[in-house]
């Protein structure tokens, strides 16, 4: 079997972010698998491919510096704070492409947990939250819910991920909260007070981080390799370190429009406009 590769980009904004999660899995360019980490300077809100923007107090984003992408993948809204971010990227061409949704899903489930594990976390599966009729999830926000196989530790979310299966490729990508700077998110969101205070408890209520798991503050820098130990002895593959091809990159640089939404860029803009105007 082929190693797979293994991306660590480093931080990047949201929309570049996504528009490269997007680029390795519909460019085609690979006939392995690939796996990456990486991390979002600024912080930034991601919806889900279908989500209203209008959900998101866009002014006060702008005040905090955070930015705000659209992901490729459905869901609810997420605060990209301290966490380690993962993507994997099934191509066509591997023989996983044609594995049932759930059963990769579950899979990839296997691997984190075993990373979790190995940092003294007892995570586990979800059994699932109920979904409204037309399978929306109840919430507000991604990480006020936990979906079957989802990663728990104590009865409390501590990864949320999402799938999407193109003709080039399956994306799935994930968030592992490592602090709590997610809790943040209600306080950027559009509503009623008492629908964003009812938001904010079920987030504080059906969520965990790794400190909170743990007790101790575990970085980036330790949380990847262990990560990274769990999808190869869970999975039985082995990962090479890698880099993101040049055609992948003009790729993601070419779609990185349809995926923002508020950009730090266009808020230094938005100043120089005022300062040339003032």
């Amino acid at each position: 079997m082929m190693p797979w590769r293994l991306l660590d980009t480093g931080f990047a904004g949201g929309a570049d972010n996504m528009a490269l999660d997007a680029a390795l899995a519909r460019g085609g360019l690979m006939s392995v698998p690939t796996l990456r980490f990486f991390r979002w300077q600024p912080f930034c809100i991601s919806l889900g491919y279908h989500q209203d923007a209008g959900e998101v107090d866009l002014d006060r984003c702008r005040a905090a510096g955070f930015e705000v992408a659209r992901r490729p993948t459905a869901g609810r809204a997420i605060l990209h704070a301290e966490e380690l971010t993962y993507s994997v990227v099934i191509p066509a061409a591997h023989a996983w492409y044609d594995i049932l949704p759930l059963d990769l899903y579950r899979k990839i489930s296997e691997a984190l947990v075993a990373g979790l594990t190995a940092l003294g976390v007892p995570a586990r599966f979800a059994p699932g939250e109920r979904l409204q009729q037309d399978g929306r999830p109840l919430r507000m926000s991604c990480f006020a819910s936990a979906a079957r196989n989802e990663v728990i530790v104590g009865g409390r979310k501590i990864v949320g991920s999402a799938q999407r299966r193109f003709r080039e490729g399956v994306l799935q990508h994930g968030s592992l909260l490592l602090q709590d700077g997610h809790e943040q998110l209600p306080d950027f969101l559009k509503g009623e007070a008492a629908t964003i205070a009812a938001e904010r408890n079920r987030l504080l209520e059906h969520t965990t981080t790794l400190a909170r798991a743990s007790g101790r503050v575990t970085s980036f820098a330790e949380a990847a390799p262990a990560v990274r130990r769990g999808f190869e002895e869970t999975l039985g593959i082995e990962l090479a370190e890698g880099a993101v091809l040049p055609a992948e990159q003009a790729l993601a640089e070419a779609w990185r429009e349809r995926y923002s939404i508020l950009t730090t860029k266009s808020l230094e803009e938005k100043l120089c406009e005022s300062s040339a105007l003032s």
